[in-house]
């Protein structure tokens, strides 16, 4: 490693640990959201050099099965000098029991003296501690009760530390992962009874939208496009109305024979909003059909005049389908293999303020209305009966959300 990458390195770690860095980070623009995160790991760092490095834990008073092997042999080596010097002061049962008392302190004894003695045998052969040790090997006894107090569990074994790090990020993260997808906040939040008037006056703004729309597509039908014009009466004719502050506008209809028979399914909803805060700001709404007998879903994407002219904006919208200017009265079709669908632009006003002039919709609303193709052009076998002409009243709105 070259000396400008050590200096590099060093650095780095120094500014990691300057008490100016969390506030720098703040002036620049960091989400307050992930300090909790960084205090959390921050305390995990800290609890560990304190725990294994400042103050680690010091153990007192262990009794000989608690001994590491070594020692446990020394321990042998001890027992076994005074077997031989108190075998002229006590007798041979008394200095027996002893012997015996001694070693069943190690727990596992048996295996412990035969490692010394083996060890004897490769160091020191002729050695007078090879002779005490074997002497007292038929005394070694394996006793249950001192390895009992060294059994190792979940708690005390070396998986600890391991688990130490594991079981705290595991609920820490899941707990960031809940917050994401049902916020904290809102649960603990003190619930009303009464209805949200911000969405209660959006639906009713919708609903008086929605109504106002109908009259004027009643007042001034269009003439039906060549594409339809020898299809007849639609099988359904819909009307999709969004409304600033409707952030989760998304309508979806489904088409049917007057027999009920189930066609596909078509609607409207957000495509790409802009800006920031609260409402979002659409600047492209998608209207869209499916066809059962399709496998494609066919998609054409209603733009602003300002995100129609935005090329950055058609480039991102594109793979989801055809970018098409907003004009009040234009129409737009939509083609599968056995439905025609068109959408015709009821009513539409633009949104004031601080971005670009006609960049997101105050208000939009599209008349949806679904042809079935006939066999001959689709080569799909179907029988359906033409239905009577509609009334000017739908048979079908949006539902309220």
């Amino acid at each position: 490693m070259s000396n400008r990458q050590s200096t590099s390195i060093v650095q780095s770690l120094r500014t990691l640990v300057d008490p100016k860095t969390i506030p720098f980070l703040i002036s620049q623009g960091v989400p307050r959201k992930l300090l909790p995160v960084g205090t959390f790991l921050l305390g995990i760092i800290l609890a560990f050099l304190w725990a294994y490095v400042i103050s680690p834990n010091v153990y007192t008073a262990a009794e000989p099965v608690h001994l590491g092997e070594s020692w446990k042999r020394e321990w042998v080596k001890q027992a076994a000098w005074q077997y031989e010097a108190a075998s002229s002061v006590y007798s041979p049962v008394d200095n027996a029991n002893n012997v015996t008392l001694q070693l069943g302190y190690l727990g596992n004894a048996p295996e412990i003296v035969q490692k010394e003695i083996e060890h004897l045998q490769g160091t020191a052969p002729g050695g007078p501690e090879l002779a005490l040790v074997q002497a007292i090997q038929p005394f070694a006894a394996t006793n249950q009760e001192q390895l009992n107090k060294i059994t190792p569990t979940l708690f005390n074994s070396n998986l600890t530390p391991l688990l130490c790090l594991i079981v705290p990020a595991l609920l820490f993260g899941g707990l960031v992962i809940f917050n994401t997808i049902i916020p904290i906040s809102v649960l603990l939040q003190r619930r009303s009874s009464a209805p949200s008037t911000v969405t209660e006056g959006v639906h009713a703004e919708q609903i008086k939208a929605r109504e106002e729309a109908k009259k004027k597509a009643a007042e001034a039908p269009a003439a039906p496009a060549p594409a339809v014009a020898a299809l007849g009466n639609p099988v359904g004719r819909y009307m999709s109305t969004y409304i600033m502050g409707d952030d989760m506008y998304d309508d979806s209809f489904s088409i049917e024979t007057p027999s009920n028979e189930f066609l596909g399914e078509t609607g409207a909803g957000i495509s790409k909003t802009i800006g920031v805060g609260e409402p979002k700001k659409v600047t492209a709404i998608e209207v869209w059909v499916f066809d059962k007998n399709d496998i494609r879903t066919v998609t054409k994407v209603l733009m602003s005049e300002h995100a129609f002219t935005d090329e950055a904006i058609r480039a991102e919208l594109a793979p989801k389908g055809e970018a098409v200017p907003v004009r009040a009265g234009d129409t737009v079709m939509l083609e599968t293999q056995t439905l025609t669908v068109q959408a015709r632009i009821i009513d539409l006003a633009y949104g004031t303020g601080a971005l670009p002039p006609n960049s997101f919709f105050e208000r939009l609303s599209v008349e949806i209305s679904a042809w079935p193709k006939k066999s001959s052009d689709t080569g799909v076998t179907s029988a359906i009966p033409q239905p009577p002409a509609m009334p000017p009243a739908f048979d079908d709105t949006a539902p309220m959300k």
